[in-house]
């Protein structure tokens, strides 16, 4: 009749630089969602957290980098195993370009196009996100 879910809700963040090239990050393949494909920073918000306070949290965290605008461009829903995920995503600007990828994430590239992906697998909602933005949000 009707499954039970936990939902949770999570950012992901489309950052880019002062040379308007965005930030992508690929994922180990021992994660448990996206494993070994190429995605954005971003990750679950705390109980009780406000969503920008855990969207700089996560950025900061997952590619050691500060962000200083944000603007939510839209959301992803989707189901993984017994979890009903909100993924609201935010474009984001930083001055620095110093990245320090946390363990879970294996490489990283500033990208300044849709030529620059198109070799790379990519999470499928990620990719049609950038493609939204490159071709009508820059």
């Amino acid at each position: 009749m009707y499954e039970k879910y936990n939902t949770i809700l999570s950012v992901g963040a489309f950052i880019f630089n002062q040379n308007k090239e965005l930030l992508i990050v690929k994922k180990s393949p021992k994660e448990q969602i996206d494993a070994g494909l190429w995605t954005i920073p971003g990750g679950k918000i705390y109980p009780q957290e406000h969503i920008l306070v855990g969207l700089k949290r996560e950025v900061l965290e997952e590619v050691g980098l500060e962000i200083e605008s944000m603007k939510w461009i839209g959301e992803d829903v989707f189901q993984d195993h017994n979890s009903m995920f909100h993924a609201e995503h935010f474009m984001c600007k930083t001055k620095n370009n110093k990245v320090v990828l946390e363990k879970k994430l294996t490489e990283y590239k500033w990208i300044a196009g849709l030529s620059d992906m198109s070799p790379l697998p990519f999470a499928e909602n990620i990719k049609k996100r950038i493609i939204e933005i490159f071709t009508q949000l820059l």
